[in-house]
């Protein structure tokens, strides 16, 4: 068992999902880009018709930027809710809950820690000598 299972954590899911919305992501990101760049150019070729070139280019970039703090803004508020989700994943989980009591324990009764860590580790040893 190892650290990622004790906190209630399943990676190979995690992995699997988290490669899925890579590849996904990334071909929205390229797509929203061209489609942005495309949305700028007939912008900028509309805006041409009635303004002279440099103020038509200077209004498209000032559109983009707007466009760039705005998902900054998303993005920013997005990364927030998933360090909340993650901090209370691993409040809630048995072993965080565990460890304060375990290490006050352990400081209280030396030997008795000694014993149970050396037959944790022993029974560990046990285990995985198995599985080779």
């Amino acid at each position: 068992m190892n650290a990622a299972q004790l906190l209630g954590l399943d990676l190979p899911r995690l992995r699997r999902h988290g490669s899925t919305a890579v590849v996904a992501t990334a071909i929205a990101t390229m797509m929203a880009t061209l489609a942005v760049g495309f949305a700028a150019f007939a912008g900028y070729l509309a805006l041409c018709r009635r303004f002279e070139p440099e103020i038509a280019a200077l209004i498209v970039a000032g559109g983009l930027v707007i466009l760039a703090l705005l998902g900054l803004v998303v993005a920013r508020l997005v990364l927030k809710r998933a360090r909340r989700d993650m901090k209370q994943a691993l409040q809630s989980s048995a072993i965080v809950a565990f460890a304060p009591t375990a290490a006050s324990m352990a400081s209280r009764h030396t030997r008795l820690a000694a014993v149970a860590a050396a037959l944790g580790i022993g029974f560990w040893l046990a285990r995985n000598a198995t599985r080779r």
